[in-house]
C-alpha cells in the first residue's frame, strides 16, 4: 500500500474523530457564549475608538498617518472597516481590513464571512455640545455567523483541550504504527537533503516505498542541476571580470600616456575616457544577472551605427598601449557603412580579438582591421603577423577556459574568445578564423547589415 493510501486512513479517521467531538463541544460553546461576548467586545472597541476619535479632533496630537494605524488596531471581528471625518465632512483617518484577508478562526469561517452582508453605524463625536466629527463604522450584520475573535479562540481551545487531547492520542498511536514502516527511509532521504546541501556523498540505498523513491530521484536531479548552476554561475562571474579588464586597461594606457607626454588632453582623447566609462558602467548595470545565472548575460541594444566610426574609436582607445609595444595598428578602410547592431558588444568583440592579438606579437609587429560588405552583410577581418595557432587548438579556440598551446607564461582566463561568440551568435552573426603558427592569424566577423 502506498504511503498516500495509508495516511488517507489515517486522516480519514482521525478527521471524523475531530470533527464530531470538536463540533459538538464548539458549538455548545459558541450558542452559550459567542453571541453576548461578541457584542460586548464589538461596544469596548467602539468606545475606545470614539475616546481615540475624540482625542484626536479636539487635540491633533498625532498625525493622520498615526491616527489611522491607531484605528487598524481595532479592526477586529466583526468589524470590516473605520471612517473618520471631521465637522467639515473631509475624511480624516479610515482603516479597513484587505480584501481576502482570514483572521479569527481560520479560512473556514473567514471565506464564509465574505458572503455576508455589512451595516455601516454611525456615531457623532461630541464635545460638549460641539459635534467634532463622525465617525462610520462597518460591520458585518450578522454577529453569530461573523469571525471569532482572537479571545474566543483563546476560550475555545481551553474548552475544546480535552476533545483535542482524545484525538492526539488516538492520532499518535495510529501515528507511531504506520511511520515505524516509514522512519528510516524518511531518516535516509532526509539524510541525502543535507549531504547534498554540504555538497557530500549522495549514493543512498532506493527506498521500496515508491513515493520516498521519487524523492530521492527528485534530489538526485537537484544535485545535478546545483552544479549545473554553480558552473553557470561561475562563468558569469568570470565573464564580468574579462569584460571590464579591457576598458580598465586602455584607461589606466592613456593615462599613463598622460603622465609621460605620450598623448595630450585633446577632444579625441576625452571621446576615449568616455567611451571606456561607459563600458563599464553597461557592465556594471548588468550586475544583476548574477542573482539568475540562467539569464543571458546582456540584452541587445540595437542601433543604427557607422562602422568606420566605431572602428576608429575602438583603435584611438588602443592606439597609446600599441605605440608603447611599438606594434603598429592600421585600418586601410574609409568608406560609411551604416549596419544596424548592438554598438557595445560589438565593440567588445573587436577590442577582444585585438588584444589578443597584441598579446601574441613581438614589437615590429603589425595587426590590420579591415571590412567589406557582400551579399547584405558586412565581414570585418582582423588580422595579424603573431605566433600564429597550433592546428591542433583550432576546434578549440571558442570554447570557455580555454588556452591554446601557445599561451604559456602569459596572463588570462581563456574566455575572450568565448565572449566574442556568444556576442556574436546573439547578434545573429558569426566568427571563423584561419592561422598558420608563425605566420600570424586572421579573424572573420560576418554580420548582417
Amino acid at each position: 500500500m502506498t504511503i498516500r493510501r495509508q495516511w488517507l486512513w489515517v486522516l480519514t479517521i482521525t478527521a471524523v474523530l475531530a470533527i464530531c467531538i470538536n463540533s459538538w463541544i464548539s458549538s455548545s460553546l459558541i450558542n452559550k457564549y459567542f453571541l453576548s461576548y461578541n457584542t460586548a467586545n464589538y461596544n469596548n472597541h467602539i468606545s475606545q475608538i470614539e475616546q481615540l476619535a475624540a482625542s484626536a479632533l479636539k487635540d491633533g496630537g498625532i498625525t493622520n498617518q498615526q491616527l489611522s494605524v491607531q484605528l487598524e488596531s481595532h479592526l477586529d471581528d466583526p468589524i470590516v472597516s473605520i471612517k473618520l471625518y471631521n465637522a467639515a465632512g473631509m475624511l480624516v483617518a479610515e482603516a479597513a481590513n484587505m480584501p481576502g484577508n482570514g483572521y479569527g478562526m481560520g479560512n473556514g469561517m473567514g471565506n464564509g464571512m465574505h458572503w455576508n452582508s455589512e451595516e455601516v453605524d454611525t456615531y457623532r463625536i461630541m464635545d460638549g455640545g460641539t459635534v467634532l466629527g463622525v465617525l462610520n463604522v462597518t460591520r458585518y450584520s450578522s454577529l453569530r455567523n461573523s469571525q471569532v475573535a482572537v479571545q474566543f479562540q483563546a476560550a475555545l481551545l481551553q474548552n475544546s483541550a480535552l476533545s483535542f487531547a482524545i484525538v492526539l492520542a488516538v492520532l499518535i498511536i495510529i501515528g507511531i504504527f504506520v511511520s515505524r514502516r516509514l522512519s528510516r527511509d524518511l531518516t535516509n532521504t532526509a539524510s541525502q537533503a543535507l549531504s547534498i546541501d554540504m555538497d557530500g556523498d549522495t549514493s543512498f540505498k532506493p527506498s521500496r516505498v515508491r513515493e520516498i523513491r521519487v524523492i530521492q530521484s527528485s534530489l538526485d536531479t537537484l544535485r545535478d542541476r546545483l552544479k549545473i548552476k554553480q558552473i553557470s554561475r561561475k562563468m558569469t562571474v568570470d565573464e564580468l571580470v574579462h569584460q571590464t579588464r579591457t576598458p580598465l586597461t586602455i584607461l589606466q594606457t592613456h593615462l599613463e600616456g598622460l603622465e609621460d607626454g605620450i598623448t595630450t588632453m585633446s577632444e579625441d582623447e576625452i571621446k576615449v575616457f568616455r567611451s571606456q566609462i561607459d563600458n563599464i558602467t553597461s557592465i556594471i548595470s548588468n550586475m544583476s544577472i548574477l542573482i539568475d545565472a540562467d539569464r543571458p548575460v546582456q540584452e541587445l541594444h540595437p542601433e543604427e551605427i557607422d562602422l568606420h566610426v566605431l572602428l576608429s574609436q575602438v583603435i584611438s582607445g588602443l592606439k597609446v598601449q600599441f605605440d608603447k609595444k611599438k606594434i603598429e595598428l592600421q585600418m586601410p578602410n574609409t568608406q560609411k557603412v551604416i549596419l544596424k547592431t548592438d554598438p557595445y558588444k560589438l565593440s567588445q568583440c573587436i577590442y577582444n580579438l585585438i588584444t589578443n592579438a597584441y598579446k601574441f606579437m613581438a614589437s615590429g609587429g603589425i595587426v590590420e582591421l579591415s571590412y567589406e560588405t557582400a551579399d547584405a552583410k558586412v565581414l570585418i577581418h582582423v588580422k595579424d603577423t603573431g605566433v600564429g595557432i597550433a592546428e591542433e587548438d583550432l576546434p578549440h579556440l571558442f570554447d570557455a577556459y580555454f588556452r591554446g598551446h601557445n599561451t604559456s607564461g602569459r596572463k588570462g582566463d581563456g574566455l575572450g574568445l568565448y565572449i566574442v561568440k556568444e556576442n556574436l551568435e546573439q547578434m545573429g552573426g558569426s566568427i571563423g578564423v584561419r592561422s598558420k603558427p608563425g605566420e600570424g592569424s586572421e579573424f572573420t566577423i560576418t554580420l548582417p547589415l
